[in-house]
């Protein structure tokens, strides 16, 4: 018998912000503690993983790498 084929997802509009979706993978414990720490600031969890990702670019120097993407962004637009 043969398979049937997997339904495709529909494609959902980009959101309004420009931002998109990212799997990275992390330790449990890690996980929990994102969660409590922007449950605690009342916060989201994705807002303090982005506060924190921004924070570690800016503080090993690497902002260069954002604005390069930002401009290669903006080029295939």
């Amino acid at each position: 018998m043969a398979k049937k084929a997997k339904k495709t997802a529909k494609a959902k509009a980009p959101r309004k912000d420009g931002r998109r979706a990212a799997l990275y993978y992390m330790k449990p414990e890690y996980i929990v503690a994102v969660g409590t720490v922007a449950a605690t600031n009342d916060q989201k969890a994705w807002q303090f993983v982005e506060q924190a990702v921004i924070k570690a670019f800016r503080d090993q120097n690497a902002w260069d790498h954002v604005e390069r993407a930002i401009k290669a962004m903006k080029k295939k637009a």
